[in-house]
């Protein structure tokens, strides 16, 4: 989503920039379309004539496209469109309202989307551990055949739980990796993730019979 704010030259434009660079959810503010905008009026001037005036300070004026990150609520996009507003003033600032690219909108208008919507992180994380325990309970007896066959005849042990044990430790510290970077690592959502893999990892430590599904 984004928007584009316009103002006349009573608004610093720097410190405007560097306003919107601290609010939370800004990813990127660029004065692109002020040219494009002024390049299209004066190609409306010169369609109109050389007896159509247009006064400079409708020419000198500056726009800038403010994206924002789609996370965000509404509630929180139409915030930081008003502290846009409210920095410059209403008499020589305007917005336009928030938009929204074309699949966008689409995927909002989508039932799922919807629902992750309202759910939320959790929703996320529901979805993509239903898939993730689906496509281990599918693979589990092909995976434990295999790792049998290589523990009977070449004398290695728990193949299957070092294995597993291996694969959730690399999710573990890929998830723990990214929340650091991105800030939003918990200890709670940590503890909770281990505590699931752990339950998964203590199947691998069962007694295996034979199944002939090779």
């Amino acid at each position: 989503p984004y928007f584009v704010a316009v103002m006349d030259e009573n608004v610093d434009a720097v410190k405007l920039r560097n306003l919107m660079s601290r609010l939370p959810g800004v990813l990127s503010i660029t004065d692109k379309t002020s040219q494009e905008s002024q390049g299209k009026i004066n190609q409306l001037v010169n369609q109109l004539g050389s007896d159509y005036q247009v006064s400079a300070e409708l020419m000198n004026f500056k726009s800038m496209r403010i994206a924002l990150n789609p996370s965000l609520s509404q509630e929180s996009l139409d915030f930081v469109r008003e502290q846009v507003i409210k920095f410059g003033g209403k008499e020589h600032m305007t917005a336009t309202d928030v938009k929204y690219p074309e699949i966008t909108s689409v995927m909002k208008t989508h039932p799922f989307y919807k629902f992750l919507g309202k759910a939320g992180d959790w929703g996320v994380i529901a979805v993509v551990a239903l898939c993730w325990v689906i496509s281990f309970w599918l693979c589990y007896d092909l995976f434990r055949s295999r790792a049998y066959i290589i523990e009977k005849f070449q004398r290695r042990k728990l193949v299957a739980s070092k294995t597993i044990a291996v694969g959730l430790s690399v999710v573990i510290v890929a998830f723990t990796a990214m929340g650091l970077l991105n800030g939003t690592l918990k200890f709670f959502d940590t503890m909770i993730l281990l505590m699931v893999f752990s339950t998964f990892w203590t199947f691998s430590m069962q007694d295996w019979r034979w199944k002939s599904i090779l």
